[in-house]
């Protein structure tokens, strides 16, 4: 996102431990689903 998009505040990097960005579509046991849960919450409106 650029620094002038109306949604460059709501963003979060997250770095996953000794996993790979395709980890995170089959490996549910390393998916925070906690965090991406309440990143949804604050920013779905």
């Amino acid at each position: 996102m650029t620094e002038n998009s109306k949604y460059a505040d709501n963003k979060e990097l997250m770095i996953i431990p000794n996993a790979v960005h395709t980890d995170l579509y089959d490996k549910v046991d390393i998916i925070p689903f906690d965090k991406i849960e309440e990143f949804f919450k604050k920013n779905l409106k």
